[in-house]
């Protein structure tokens, strides 16, 4: 039988009638007595100490356990951490103008630096650059001029971020992103190369939020791994240096002789034509966010969304008391990594 924590009120009367059946003689049965005082006192204590052994049970738990203390249950699977956007820019000047690593450039209040030597030639030269903080604020979109923090003799002040832009910058793991990543560890144990080690390790670069894995998807010998990027600034699809982050990291995890392919799906919008009663904009984005969670949290590349998952969504949806759902009718198919993505309601006026 489960144990069953006393209320606050029941351990008052407990210990209150414990009291008196220790005291003789009738004056310690009267309506205002000392032992009622003590019985609060002690009561008060002992249910602090009840609700102290309480959290120390949930502590024992990934599932349960306080933030600040998830990473007693982190062995093998540290917390992302933040990291920094990287690109190129493009300088200008003179001809031998030399741009030393670790020239500082900024824009809005945002500095970078570059992390290699160059010389202008034929009067420009590309730099490789990272952030100085990091952070997906730092991300740049192609095209963006940064200026120069100092002078530099024969070079322009201003350099323009190439076409790949600066990206992959990214922010410290949330505690519930963390949480599921232990989880799924003490799921499934990893075994070097086995099915789920690629998807894990893929989990573990800064700045993936959802990776699937694709044993044999370019033939024999070989391993697709698909990553998407929700919360980059230019996400949901991973940017050309995340991809290359993921495959590096990968290969340096790996010990068996797999040819490696980290891609960005393919992406299929998903519209669903629906009407809801009452037909209110309260009701309809409430409709709307349960089946855009739907999609994200059971969507992946070749995969199927079912019409009964997708009904249920909408009933269960705050505030629906009916609906009519012409599109979709059946289970949605996707083909070989097509991932569906929210495209939006398409609402039928009643």
């Amino acid at each position: 039988m489960a144990f069953k924590r006393p209320t606050l009120p029941e351990l008052l009367t407990r210990i209150d009638q414990d009291l008196l059946s220790r005291l003789p003689g009738a004056q310690a049965e009267l309506a205002v007595r000392m032992t009622k005082a003590l019985a609060a006192a002690d009561a008060g204590a002992v249910h602090g100490l009840y609700g102290y052994l309480q959290w120390l049970e949930r502590q024992l738990f990934p599932e349960t356990c306080d933030d600040e203390n998830l990473h007693l249950h982190s062995a093998g699977v540290p917390r992302r951490t933040a990291s920094r956007a990287v690109g190129r820019v493009r300088f200008q000047g003179s001809d031998d103008a030399v741009i030393v690593a670790g020239t500082t450039l900024q824009v809005d209040g945002r500095e970078y630096r570059t992390t290699e030597e160059v010389r202008i030639a034929d009067g420009q030269a590309v730099a490789a650059v990272e952030a100085v903080e990091t952070g997906a604020a730092g991300d740049q979109d192609a095209g963006v001029q940064l200026r120069l923090v100092s002078p530099l003799p024969g070079v322009v002040g201003q350099a323009v971020v190439d076409e790949d832009g600066i990206r992959g910058g990214a922010d410290l793991e949330t505690f519930g992103s963390w949480r599921d990543r232990i989880m799924l560890r003490r799921a499934r144990v990893p075994r070097g190369g086995a099915a789920g080690d690629w998807e894990e390790w893929a989990l573990q670069v800064p700045g993936v939020t959802r990776a699937w894995e694709d044993p044999l998807g370019m033939g024999p010998g070989s391993v697709v791994v698909r990553i998407m990027a929700d919360d980059a600034s230019d996400g949901p699809l991973p940017s050309q240096q995340l991809l290359q982050a993921v495959a590096d990291h990968i290969e340096a995890q790996k010990n068996v002789q797999a040819q490696v392919y980290v891609v960005a799906p393919e992406t299929e919008p998903f519209v669903p034509q629906l009407w809801v009663l009452p037909d209110t904009e309260a009701v309809r984005a409430a409709a709307a966010q349960a089946l855009q969670d739907l999609v994200d949290r059971e969507g992946e590349p070749g995969g199927t969304l079912l019409i009964s998952r997708i009904r249920s969504a909408i009933s269960l949806a705050p505030g629906v008391e009916d609906y009519d759902l012409q599109w979709p009718t059946a289970n949605v198919e996707h083909g070989t990594g097509v991932l569906p993505v929210w495209g939006g309601a398409q609402w039928i006026e009643d």
